[in-house]
């Protein structure tokens, strides 16, 4: 299990489709049932090998972005189950570009292969007035930010992985790895960054994610 974990997952998923499609046995598609079955209970888009920025002024004003690859679990899961062919899955493909590009907030997207999508995406607004931001989708919370009025505080949460999804998932290579640095002028009520910096007037901090074990932000801001 430890050598898996260290593979790329992107390479991974590659690795186990061409291993199914040359053995053409029941026993090693069994065993990619048994293996890529939680995948699409945990979400229908799971981050890796990212970056994400965010800035956050005191009136409320943001600006965040997210570069690196989506996995669409739903398209990996079929194609390593050999459930669809490369009609359907074009068609899948499709259906998915076109949903992400509704959002104006995409700048770049293109699909690299196995349900795996490389993607640009920046955002600006006011949460004051949204009152909440999602990305990337309300069932794939990557990273959500909700404006509390009550208290007058930001709260920022990372997405995350069920416990009960963890270990196959680490077995299977992915790790949700990334980095995470949020930088705001407002106060720092709470937080969980590994690496917190004040400097000329603005807080940093700084979150390194290398596998699905390790805290996502958790930070109270006003």
């Amino acid at each position: 299990m430890t050598m898996i974990s260290k593979i790329p997952f992107s390479a991974l998923v590659a690795s186990l489709r061409r291993v199914a499609v040359h053995r053409g046995q029941l026993i090693a598609r069994g065993a990619l049932l048994a293996i890529i079955a939680p995948l699409m209970l945990v979400s229908c888009y799971l981050p890796e090998a990212f970056t994400i920025d965010l800035n956050v002024e005191q009136n409320g004003d943001y600006r965040f972005s997210y570069r690196g690859l989506l996995v669409q679990s739903t398209i990996t899961e079929a194609l390593l189950n050999e459930e669809i062919d490369a009609d359907e899955e074009e068609e899948r493909v499709a259906k998915v570009l076109a949903d992400l590009k509704r959002d104006s907030g995409v700048k770049q997207l293109t699909y690299q292969g196995m349900g795996i999508f490389n993607i640009v995406y920046e955002r600006r607004s006011n949460i004051m007035r949204d009152k909440s931001f999602v990305f990337v989708r309300r069932n794939s919370r990557i990273l959500e930010m909700f404006f509390r009025a009550d208290s007058n505080t930001v709260e920022i949460r990372g997405g995350f992985v069920p416990d009960q999804y963890e270990e196959r998932l680490t077995a299977l290579g992915y790790q949700m790895t990334g980095k995470i640095e949020l930088r705001t002028t407002a106060g720092i009520r709470s937080h969980n960054a590994a690496e917190f910096i004040e400097t000329g007037g603005q807080n940093r901090l700084r979150w390194e994610i290398r596998s699905i074990t390790d805290p996502v932000p958790n930070v109270i801001i006003g």
